[in-house]
């Protein structure tokens, strides 16, 4: 049987070593999403690929195989995002949009690849704080996916909260008294910070957005695990 070429528009998601020489890549396509491909020689050198083989890289791939076992054959670069690599804070917010675009599109999901490519480009390019993009991001991804939160108005009673909030699975955000029995609890200051209201410290902002995961992962069943939240609580 022949190979095929299959031209898409990708991010590189996760890369790991192979042999000697070889990297096997997990690219997210916007009109595919997940695919995986070997960037062969990728490690040598002199590789003319190696930048093809780079988490972030967003460019125009050509893949050359069949039933899913593909080789990098060309790369027309993008954008590199290199510059969020010399922040670790920047990194460790990279890494979780990475793997939330890679969890996120075992179908093409269109949105959540602008989404995550706006996302890298605030990191790289604004003075934006890294904990106020991942915010972002992940109030996004629940917009998209159908699931938007809103941390300012109880979503039962519509009045403003003011205090704590709490979660529930059939009404999103409420106020103390809509909680019933089993409200999760979003202390004041991260529901302040959730709803853009005020501004805490970064230990207190990476644990405000380890409770936006856990409820990406209970509204859209993706689960979020990266250094964002490992290295920084």
């Amino acid at each position: 049987m022949q190979t095929a070429d299959v031209k898409v528009k990708a991010i590189v998601t996760r890369a790991v070593p192979y042999n000697e020489s070889d990297m096997i890549v997990t690219l997210v396509g916007v009109d595919t999403g997940v695919l995986t491909a070997t960037a062969k020689g990728c490690l040598k050198p002199k590789a003319k690929l190696r930048y093809a083989a780079e988490p972030m890289n967003f460019g125009d791939y050509v893949l050359s195989g069949r039933n899913g076992r593909y080789v990098v054959t060309e790369c027309s670069q993008i954008e590199s995002f290199s510059s969020i690599t010399y922040d670790i804070e920047k990194y460790y917010a990279a890494s979780m949009i990475l793997e939330t675009l890679q969890r996120g599109s075992k179908d093409a999901n269109p949105d959540l690849f602008i989404l995550s490519l706006k996302a890298l480009d605030a990191l790289a390019y604004s003075e934006c704080d890294s904990d106020d993009v991942s915010r972002d991001f992940l109030l996004g991804f629940l917009d998209i996916s159908g699931n938007k939160l809103d941390f300012q108005h109880c979503n039962v009673c519509k009045y403003d909260i003011e205090g704590n909030a709490y979660f529930k699975d059939s009404d999103g955000i409420v106020c103390e008294h809509c909680k019933g029995l089993d409200g999760i609890l979003v202390d004041n200051l991260s529901r302040g910070y959730l709803a853009k209201q005020t501004d805490i410290s970064h230990p207190l902002k990476v644990k405000a957005n380890l409770l936006l995961a856990d409820f990406v992962y209970m509204t859209t069943g993706v689960r979020i695990s990266t250094h964002y939240f490992t290295e920084q609580l």
